[in-house]
């Protein structure tokens, strides 16, 4: 039976998550903008106001502007909605995508935390480099106007099997009904939302219940491989079986071919068995032209930073150099040895205050005089919760005069409750 989960809508609303939502929307320059100045200046009141949305249950997505988007001669329809309306969907999709993504298999990408493109790329040249044998024959394929094509009835179906939490099961409804037909392109819901029902309809089912050892996900974009071509059709029938039953169709251009013949065009990257990869040619077309037209300098160190990231995946020392005139250097190449400076270092996972809120939790160690991006003098503390290690920073006089005290009465480790203090008064031990 599938776990659902419930109080969604109060963790969602806890002060330090709205605020951490309210500062991530308003990157960059969105900040900049008429809303996003209002926003900054009037930041306690919206972030009040956007509470009382989400614990109320009357959080809408209002008026939305259509805006058509562009690409390889593609042209979407995607929806936008205010600033002061995306903090609070955020804030609620922080929280829901926490509980889903942990049951999303591990050769799912896109809108996951994490997983990117190159995620995706280095599974699958592990899975060549240990199995070649099995990766032989692919499948590879994608979904007509995946986003536009989703069945309402069928996403709330999928929500209401996971959530029973009532006031967030209608907060997300007016979200995957705000149109006519299919969900909106670009709103966070409904990026999570989609992974979730191929989750259910896809993933699991080839993965778990068919033993398909080699199946890759980008977003409506599947790949298969199996060492002989019968179990791959075989796949592939109940593939075609399972979108009919998600009400979805799968391109015509679909197709299957030995990977010893021809290589496969994924993620932006052309894939060759051998494990060598190319960049697809029209990103290499694309990068091109703008190198040649860009005069700004530091639109210049924006494409060059982008097109390394892309290259640096790849075999391509020889393209870099001959489009940007640069050495494509390796950061081992150039002989840095650190100087550890004393402190302590905790290898485990960063861990936002927020998703501590109200748990009880056994803080272990801290290391005192670290400099964030944020500030300098932060505490890193490593605590362990539900028989896992995190760390987290923090600037908090509160928290740091009770570590100190701690320390002096040789304290450590000692268990509390990282407990909410509300308003801005950020959180404390108890």
């Amino acid at each position: 039976m599938s776990k659902s989960h419930k109080h969604i809508v109060e963790q969602a609303a806890q002060y330090g998550n709205v605020a951490d939502s309210l500062d991530y929307e308003l990157r960059g320059s969105r900040g900049k903008t008429w809303a996003g100045r209002w926003i900054k200046a009037h930041r306690e009141r919206v972030i009040r106001a956007c509470q009382q949305s989400i614990l109320g249950g009357t959080l809408r997505p209002g008026k939305y502007r259509n805006l058509k988007v562009c690409e390889r001669n593609k042209t979407r329809q995607a929806q936008s909605i205010t600033l002061l309306r995306s903090i609070p969907i955020h804030a609620i999709m922080r929280v829901v995508e926490e509980r889903i993504t942990p049951t999303f298999v591990a050769d799912t990408a896109a809108s996951i935390k994490g997983r990117g493109g190159t995620y995706l790329l280095r599974r699958i040249l592990r899975a060549l480099h240990s199995d070649p044998d099995g990766m032989r024959y692919v499948w590879k394929d994608d979904i007509t106007k995946f986003y536009q094509s989703i069945d309402q009835d069928l996403m709330m179906q999928v929500i209401r099997s996971r959530f029973r939490d009532r006031r967030l099961v209608r907060i997300l409804e007016r979200w995957v009904r705000m149109l006519p037909d299919g969900v909106s392109i670009g709103m966070r819901p409904s990026q999570g939302l989609a992974n979730l029902l191929l989750s259910i309809y896809f993933d699991h089912i080839i993965k778990d219940q068919m033993g398909m050892k080699h199946m890759q996900r980008y977003c409506d974009d599947k790949t298969m491989e199996s060492g002989d071509e019968y179990t791959l059709t075989h796949a592939i029938r109940t593939e075609r079986r399972l979108m009919a039953d998600a009400r979805l169709e799968i391109k015509p251009n679909a197709q299957m071919w030995d990977w010893q013949k021809r290589p496969v065009d994924y993620l932006g990257y052309v894939i060759f068995y051998s494990g060598k990869v190319r960049i697809r040619k029209h990103i290499k077309q694309r990068f091109a032209r703008r190198w040649r037209t860009v005069r700004s300098r530091r639109r210049r160190r924006e494409l060059i930073g982008s097109f390394y990231g892309i290259c640096k995946h790849a075999h391509a020392r020889h393209l870099y150099r001959k489009l940007t005139g640069i050495d494509m250097t390796t950061f081992s190449e150039l002989g840095f040895i650190y100087q550890h400076d004393g402190k302590k270092e905790f290898a485990a996972e960063q861990i936002k205050l927020a998703r501590l809120s109200n748990r009880r939790v056994t803080v272990k160690d801290f290391e005192t005089g670290i400099s964030t991006k944020e500030g300098p003098d932060r505490y890193v503390v490593l605590i362990e919760n539900e028989g896992r290690d995190y760390k987290f920073f923090t600037n908090s006089k509160k928290m740091k005069a009770a570590l100190d005290f701690a320390l002096e009465r040789n304290a450590l480790p000692f268990e509390c409750v990282i407990e909410d203090l509300g308003g801005n008064q950020g959180y404390m031990f108890k």
